[in-house]
């Protein structure tokens, strides 16, 4: 067994970039252990099958993005500012790891992902769930459902990192962004 160091980190990587080249279903394990160079006894060592697998890159990825949008609160700021820094903040992340974005998007609904990762994720993100409370509280958005919103949120941002990465629409990144935020407010 090749328990190396590195050796669960280089999995995660190549698992990465065959999962967003060539889709999860569509990557076996056997590719991935060939391409990291590791048996496949040392792959289902760190992960003993492949849901596990894509269960960690995506704890791991979404652990990553709830730091990079926490980095930017300030709870000095007021709710809506704070969930505006917050959004950037997501958006800087998705310029910048467009290869987790894209399998975030492929695995937003994998029924592999188990509860116990789930609820690792909520946790990463209850934060915005208070902050969300808020807005709600101060008439800044509709009194609805948390899961409601973080959807829109979810949608509003992938919209403005999908167009910012097409260069289809003639408007600059920055232009983008600030109407793509505009959307999430009640008028």
């Amino acid at each position: 067994m090749e328990s190396a160091p590195g050796n669960r980190e280089k999995i995660l990587d190549t698992a990465l970039r065959l999962f967003t080249q060539f889709g999860v279903d569509a990557t076996p394990t056997s590719r991935i252990s060939k391409e990291t160079g590791v048996s496949t006894g040392t792959l289902f060592h760190y992960f003993p099958d492949k849901d596990n697998l894509v269960g960690a890159l995506y704890l791991s990825i979404k652990k990553e993005m709830a730091g990079a949008i926490r980095h930017n609160d300030d709870p000095s700021l007021i709710t809506r500012e704070r969930i505006v820094q917050g959004m950037r903040g997501y958006i800087a992340w998705g310029i910048a790891n467009p290869l987790k974005v894209r399998f975030l998007d492929q695995c937003y609904n994998y029924p592999g992902i188990g509860e116990d990762v789930q609820k690792q994720i909520y946790d990463e993100f209850s934060w915005m769930a208070e902050l969300i409370a808020s807005a709600v509280r101060e008439g800044l958005v509709p009194d609805l459902p948390f899961e409601f919103h973080a959807m829109m949120v979810y949608q509003i941002t992938s919209g403005i990192l999908a167009l910012i990465e097409s260069g289809e629409t003639g408007m600059s990144p920055d232009e983008i962004i600030e109407n793509g935020l505009a959307l999430l407010w009640k008028k």
